[in-house]
């Protein structure tokens, strides 16, 4: 009789794989934690900003590539168009997407009524609304 016992041996991880896994979901639960802390519940502030430039974006099409079914594809996807204007809020820039119509009544140097939010982390700011001052119909 041999002095097998019957039982084959279990199988043994690779402790490199587990801890690189464990370091990987941390690292995205921190990045969503952080980006929840940075974002969630902010106050909404007004203020005056001064128009400092104008963008116009094109409707076009932009594409992304996604692997189906072991094959690469590339996806299409519409994009509208789009008027950008420059604002200085408080010495602080950043863009805000407006109506066709504000983007074409509004020059450089005007003044415009936002609503806005202040990231609590990163600082960034987030205009929620534009309206023209003068515009009081």
């Amino acid at each position: 009789m041999s002095a097998w016992s019957g039982r084959e041996p279990q199988p043994q991880g690779n402790p490199f794989m587990v801890i690189f896994g464990a370091v990987i979901l941390a690292a995205v639960a921190l990045y969503f934690g952080f980006m929840a802390a940075d974002g969630m519940g902010l106050a909404s502030r007004q203020a005056t900003a001064r128009v400092t430039g104008k963008e116009y974006r094109d409707p076009g099409t932009t594409y992304t590539t996604q692997v189906i079914g072991g094959k690469t594809h590339s996806i299409p996807r519409a994009t509208s168009e789009m008027y950008l204007l420059g604002l200085d809020i408080d010495g602080r820039e950043t863009q805000a997407p407006v109506t066709k119509e504000l983007y074409s009544a509004v020059r450089t140097g005007d003044r415009l009524a936002v609503r806005y939010q202040q990231r609590r982390l990163t600082g960034g700011l987030q205009v929620l609304d534009v309206t023209d001052p003068r515009d009081s119909r």
